[in-house]
């Protein structure tokens, strides 16, 4: 019975122990610089978890050596492994990197065309002239004043007779509107390359605002911030993470150290404060 008795309130004791060595911390989730809204935080190790508010902050309890998952519809789902040193600080910041949803294209042709123009138009719905309802019907054109013209420049063995009833109208105006239309289609896909490379690079540049702070630090060196700045080694990621609001991931993508030293020497002071 004693045995029992000990090995209940061994139970209870660890247990209590367990919830002891759990904390809350606070957080805010952005996406670049804008804070980001109903955005699903789980602790994977508590499968408990909670949704950032409209200004992307948090709160959530954990311990050292969960995991965290940060997920929304429309960003890539983020990890992160909760640090002494984010247990430390009791806040912590997230930066989501948006989906780029881009279609494949295709071609759409929802009537089965014949190449005649004059059958074809008959099968569209919206009519393909916007002038009378005659308007594609050549059967009264005089084609002896057309080849007479044209006899000036070309052989006239070489030109079609006008009075061959097999001589098909409709397939060489087929022709002669892809032949116009070429230059706009070819435009239009380089449009849509252009389109899908900035889109491209646009994805690039987010990845590498996501990974900006780390390279931060070991681009200046943890002595700037400890013997320059007056941080103290542990607070070093939670003020680099700080300056990301001041914009000093662009400034460090485009190469602009000066501009950064001046943030950083700016910052330190509120930071320390």
């Amino acid at each position: 019975m004693n045995q029992l008795a000990l090995l209940v309130v061994l139970f209870f004791t660890l247990h209590l122990s367990a919830q002891e060595s759990k904390t809350f911390i606070q957080g805010r989730v952005f996406s670049d610089t804008i804070p980001v809204e109903n955005i699903h935080i789980i602790n994977k190790s508590t499968n408990k978890g909670t949704i950032s508010n409209k200004n992307g902050d948090f709160k959530i309890f954990v311990s050292i050596n969960d995991t965290i998952t940060f997920s929304g519809v429309q960003f890539y789902k983020e990890t992160i492994i909760i640090s002494k040193q984010i247990i430390d600080a009791k806040f912590i910041r997230i930066f989501l990197i948006d989906k780029i949803n881009e279609l494949h294209e295709v071609n759409l042709s929802p009537y089965e065309l014949t190449g005649n123009l004059i059958t074809d138009s008959n099968k569209v719905k919206d009519s393909v002239s916007k002038v009378k309802s005659d308007a594609l019907n050549f059967g009264e054109m005089d084609f002896s004043i057309a080849s007479i013209s044209v006899a000036k420049n070309l052989d006239e063995d070489r030109l079609p007779d006008p009075t061959d009833p097999n001589m098909q109208v409709g397939g060489d105006i087929v022709g002669l509107l892809s032949m116009v239309l070429k230059p706009v289609i070819k435009e239009a896909s380089k449009i849509g390359k252009k389109k899908r490379v900035q889109k491209e690079e646009e994805r690039k540049y987010q990845i590498q605002l996501k990974t900006a702070p780390q390279q931060i630090r070991e681009d200046f060196g943890d002595d700037f911030f400890i013997e320059t700045l007056g941080i103290s080694v542990d607070q070093i990621e939670g003020f680099i993470l700080h300056c990301v609001e001041k914009g000093i991931n662009n400034l460090f993508l485009k190469n602009k150290k000066i501009e950064m030293i001046d943030v950083f020497l700016s910052e330190s002071k509120k930071y320390k404060k």
